[in-house]
């Protein structure tokens, strides 16, 4: 029994894997982008409102400013819908304990987990690996390890565990901005401040991008970004392609931001505890 779980593929232990004939493009990611602070003051909220009409990168800059200066670490929900190979996966709740330094991130799966029940990824432990508990009979081979950038983890999901977080989506986002201002070609609306149920009625600024040049990471023509008001975190992100189909939409809820872990809260042996 234990030998045929520690055979079974990443992509079933993350997700459902598809035969399905895939629609997706290749995804190309950009370099993350890099912020420089400063140190200046941040702009008043005021401020903020007129850059995200006239300004988004200049916006963005200024999110991840304050969350490089505010925030060491989080717990939240994640709730993300992917498209895979064509196919719309049913929508995953992931409860998740994430640290900046070292970057660590343990996701424990409550609604939609596929094969796997928790996952831990921490740089620099665990040779580096990702640490995996299957979900129901797979728990019976204890703790398991992965390459975190291996191919069977690139066909389970479309970000990967070393690319989590509301920072890293943030810096995904920007980047692909400024290569589009660089291009000529950014088309980003400020839709205003609206109440968005799927991160806790939380108030976001909306701002969607449109006039894709070409399809960007995996098939985007269209991308709608919901960045928390009080936090000015991103919380929300909704990808589509090609006849407005959804290739994504990932929403950070209930966040707490710098909660105090207890001390093996990002250890392999308190993966194998629930919760």
């Amino acid at each position: 029994m234990r030998r045929l779980v520690l055979c079974l593929p990443l992509c079933l232990l993350l997700n459902s894997c598809s035969s399905s004939t895939s629609e997706e493009v290749s995804i190309e990611a950009l370099p993350l982008a890099k912020v420089k602070d400063d140190g200046r003051a941040l702009p008043k909220e005021e401020a903020m409102v007129t850059l995200a009409r006239t300004d988004p990168v200049a916006f963005l800059e200024n999110c991840v400013r304050r969350y490089k200066r505010e925030v060491k670490g989080y717990r939240c929900l994640l709730v993300k819908q992917e498209r895979r190979k064509g196919k719309l996966l049913p929508t995953e709740e992931v409860i998740c304990d994430f640290r900046e330094e070292p970057f660590s991130v343990r996701m424990d799966w409550r609604k939609g987990a596929g094969e796997a029940a928790r996952v831990l990824y921490v740089k620099g432990e665990n040779n580096d690996k990702l640490v995996i508990v299957g979900s129901g009979w797979r728990s019976l081979a204890g703790t398991i390890t992965r390459d975190p950038a291996g191919a069977d983890v690139r066909e389970s999901t479309r970000y990967l565990p070393t690319e989590f977080g509301v920072q890293m989506g943030s810096l995904r986002t920007l980047a692909s901005w400024q290569a589009a201002k660089k291009r000529g070609d950014l088309q980003v609306h400020y839709l205003g401040e609206k109440k968005i149920k799927e991160v806790g009625d939380r108030v976001c600024w909306v701002l969607k991008r449109d006039g894709y040049k070409g399809p960007e990471d995996g098939g985007v023509l269209e991308s709608t970004f919901y960045v928390d008001k009080e936090t000015w975190q991103q919380v929300g992100s909704v990808l589509k392609g090609k006849e407005g189909k959804l290739i994504g939409s990932y929403y950070f809820r209930d966040v707490q931001l710098n909660p105090k872990f207890d001390a093996d809260t990002f250890s392999r042996e308190r993966l194998k505890k629930k919760g």
